[in-house]
Formats: C-alpha cells, sequence, structure tokens
C-alpha cells in the first residue's frame, strides 16, 4: 500500500520459502499435538526451563505483532513470525523436544507439557496469521484441537491472540538463558567441527566434556543447572572445572569443548547412548527410560 508491488521470479522464490517454513513448523505442531487436550493442560509451574522460555519468547512475539498491527506495518508481523519460526523454533525448541516427544510415555508429564507449550504457540501463531494468510490459518485452524469456548467453525470468528504477563521471564532468567544459549552456539560449532573430521557421524555419537576455566567460572555457575546434554542434543555431557584441549568458546570465553566418539551402547528407540542398555532382561536393546516407558 506504500509502493507498486515488485514482482520478480528470485521475489516469489523468497516468499515461497517464508511461507513454506511458517507453514512447516504448523506442519510440524499439528502432527505432535494430535492427542493433545487444550482443555486439560500441564499447568506452568510443571512446564519444564525450555517450555516456559518458548512461551517467553511467544509473548514477546505477540505483543509485537500487534504494535505492528496498530501500526498498519503488515510486513514486519511476516519478518517476526518468520523469524520466531526459523530461530526459536525450528533451530532450538522444537528441536531439544522431539526426544521428548517421541521417547517418553504418551501420557507423561515432560511429553503434555512440551504439549502444552505448542498448542499455546500454534493457537497464538494462527490467529495472528488470520489476517495476513487467510487460507492457510483456516486450514490450520480446522485441523488443531481447540479449547471449550473456541469457534471451531472459522479461524475469523475468534480473538486476536493476546500474550499472557505469567509468560514473561524474569530479567535475571532472561539472561541465564542467553548465556546457556551462547554456550550451546560453541558447543554446536564443536560437535559441527568434530562431524567434519570424521570424528562422529551425528550428534547422539558424542561425548561431549566442557572444560570450564577461570575465566567463564562465574557465569558458568549462573547456568549451571541447565541440562546442556538436552539442550544440546548429546549422549553424554560432562563438566570440568580447568583447562583441556578442543575448541575454544567465541560465544562463550573461557570455555574449551573437547568431542568425542562415545563408545557406550546404542538404545535403538531413542537413539542415545547409554551404558544402561542392556541392563533390562525383557528389553537387552532399550536403555532404562526407554524400556520403562515401553512396560
Amino acid at each position: 500500500y506504500r509502493v507498486d508491488v515488485r514482482c520478480s521470479d528470485p521475489i516469489f522464490k523468497q516468499l515461497s520459502d517464508v511461507y513454506l517454513k511458517i507453514r512447516n513448523t504448523a506442519r510440524y505442531i499439528l502432527g505432535n499435538i494430535w492427542d493433545f487436550d487444550p482443555d486439560e493442560p500441564v499447568a506452568y509451574e510443571q512446564l519444564l526451563p525450555e517450555d516456559k522460555w518458548a512461551l517467553a519468547r511467544l509473548g514477546k512475539l505477540i505483543d509485537r505483532c500487534i504494535a505492528a498491527i496498530d501500526d498498519y506495518e503488515f510486513h514486519t508481523v511476516i519478518h517476526a513470525i518468520h523469524n520466531f519460526c526459523v530461530v526459536d523454533m525450528s533451530n532450538f525448541y522444537l528441536d531439544i523436544i522431539k526426544d521428548r516427544l517421541y521417547c517418553e510415555r504418551a501420557d507423561s508429564v515432560e511429553r503434555r507439557a512440551g504439549q502444552t507449550a505448542m498448542f499455546r504457540i500454534l493457537d497464538s501463531l494462527v490467529r495472528l496469521l488470520a489476517p495476513l494468510l487467510a487460507f492457510t490459518s483456516n486450514e490450520i485452524w480446522q485441523a488443531m484441537p481447540h479449547r471449550k469456548g473456541d469457534n471451531p467453525e472459522h479461524i475469523v470468528l475468534n480473538d486476536m491472540a493476546k500474550s499472557d504477563p505469567a509468560w514473561a521471564l524474569d530479567e535475571n532468567e532472561d539472561s541465564r538463558w542467553e548465556s546457556a544459549l551462547r554456550l550451546r552456539d560453541d558447543v554446536n560449532k564443536a560437535l559441527e567441527l568434530a562431524r567434519g573430521q570424521k570424528v562422529i557421524g551425528k550428534p547422539l555419537d558424542a561425548k561431549v566434556t566442557l572444560y570450564v576455566g577461570d575465566e567463564a567460572k562465574a557465569e558458568f555457575e549462573r547456568i549451571a543447572d541447565r541440562d546442556f546434554k538436552v539442550l544440546c542434543i548429546v549422549s553424554r555431557f560432562d563438566v570440568v572445572y580447568g583447562q583441556g584441549e578442543g575448541y575454544r568458546g567465541e560465544r562463550f570465553p573461557g570455555v574449551t569443548v573437547s568431542v568425542e566418539n562415545y563408545d557406550a551402547p546404542k538404545c535403538v528407540r531413542c537413539w542415545t547412548k547409554d551404558e544402561g542398555v542392556g541392563q533390562d532382561h525383557e528389553h537387552p536393546e532399550l536403555c532404562p527410560r526407554c524400556a520403562a516407558a515401553v512396560k
């Protein structure tokens, strides 16, 4: 509405890529909430830290998009949603929760906590997209479960998304997550280099040893309670205070990341290498967690 619409094959290709990323994010979430009852979510207090982080990011996205809509900056809405789908969802949150979605018991709190967060994310995204991607947003709406009080007939017969103040993280927790993600970036870089050198095949083949030097000790101890084995999707993650050989942290100065192939047996169900594989006589090919889930 400001300038003439520009048309070219590269522009259409770029727009297509953006559209497909948003659509595929919705499709992935739909595939993992098929058995979720939105009227019986997991309480916020029971959500895992990464679920709370995802909802905090969603809250910021909603506020930014509503402000942009009020200012008629519709392109900002699409850019913000696309960035959320790529950076926050695909590159991090949806990637790290695959394990508990697929491998925990179907009715476990861990799996249902992930479903609770994903439902709220999709429910908000589809409402934000409704004015801009009318047909796709309604297709998603028709395919997803709904809460009592929602109008299942059509997405536009429902209210616009609203952020919940309870989702916001305090400044200290926000800062801790920022530090944890910077450390994760360094570990991922070390894993990438190890793959290139044929040390490991996939991240789940890896045993990671993090050497924390004096320079990084205080900063690391702020985030030492994070489960980096889950955040980095590796089979084993050890922390050693001191110096070691390996990849020198760039995003998190003062740490060194050592990656080696973990020689423990692999669980055929979750693909994690675990020294506990073989201990269960009924399911000798499974790790203790998967054996318990199967039983």
